[in-house]
């Protein structure tokens, strides 16, 4: 397969093979020219897998970017999208081409349960800079796709600023990550009863799954007055222990944490391995009141 010539070269270009294979001094005559054959593997012409990576690496220019999409659309793997996008991403993007860029989305998209975090990022930059917000199909989003996303827009918003919001969703897709996880199901365990019991006796005041408009998070116990919020974490707040017996917070305990502190919450734990070793209401309305007055940590 021969690529779409460069403007100002007249000579096709292979770019899996060693690009001093064809490049000569630029002040040589127009006239020097050397045609390199593409390379064929005995499946009917294709590249393999390293030839396409090298192909993508080395090309220059939007049309030669999705002009390789186009021909191995088929055989693309979520390394090969991830450096297109990353490659996209550092070129002029024009309205003819949202078309072949559509395809490149929807194709991305089957493909992003393999990717890994690199590959992943390759792809949020390069579509962040060809600014594609309108080309994505909002309806292929799961509920936990659309609180995943909200969750990064709330942490550009409050820990990156205007500078870190970029608003790569459009307002309406924002909007729908924000519904999702104001929607999201919440289920009181009979932790959380007990810890609302023992806390009524302490302060009144509280508010059992208080909706916090800003971040759209459920808070366990809230004293917006004060922004207070107390959180029962259960087993599920937490990982395994470690070798030392030590139970550290899970990925979504502690986001929601930073989140909420970001946004002027104190947040107060109450793990249920510390809660469940309180054997009388007594101990239990000192532990609560002692937390109540801790310094933030």
């Amino acid at each position: 397969m021969l690529l779409p010539q460069r403007s100002g070269a007249g000579r096709p270009r292979d770019e899996s093979l060693d690009h001093s294979s064809w490049r000569r001094d630029e002040h040589q005559s127009s006239d020097a020219r050397i045609c390199v054959q593409p390379s064929r593997s005995a499946a009917g012409g294709q590249l393999n897998a390293k030839q396409l990576n090298n192909r993508i690496s080395a090309a220059s220019g939007t049309e030669e970017l999705l002009t390789l999409f186009a021909a191995h659309s088929t055989s693309l793997d979520h390394i090969h999208a991830g450096n297109l996008w990353n490659k996209l991403g550092k070129q002029n993007i024009e309205r003819r081409h949202e078309e072949q860029l559509e395809q490149l989305v929807q194709r991305t998209l089957d493909l992003v349960a393999s990717c890994e975090a690199r590959n992943l990022a390759n792809v949020a930059h390069g579509v962040a800079k060809c600014r594609l917000p309108a080309s994505v199909d909002t309806s292929r989003w799961s509920t936990q796709d659309r609180v995943q996303l909200h969750q990064w827009q709330l942490w550009l918003s409050l820990e990156r600023g205007a500078d870190g919001q970029q608003h790569l969703l459009s307002e309406s897709q924002r909007q729908l990550c924000r519904d999702a996880m104001q929607h999201t199901q919440v289920t009181i365990s009979r932790l959380q009863r007990s810890v609302a019991a023992a806390l009524a006796a302490v302060h009144s005041g509280f508010e059992e799954e208080y909706l916090e408009p800003r971040t759209g998070y459920s808070l366990d116990l809230a004293l917006p007055s004060t922004r207070i919020s107390i959180e029962v974490d259960g087993p599920s707040h937490f990982l395994l222990t470690d070798g030392r017996g030590v139970r550290r917070p899970n990925g979504p305990t502690l986001l929601k944490r930073r989140l909420l502190a970001a946004a002027g919450w104190r947040v107060i734990s109450v793990p249920f391995f510390e809660w469940n070793a309180l054997s009388t209401a007594s101990e239990r309305q000192t532990y609560l009141e002692r937390a109540a007055v801790a310094p933030p940590q």
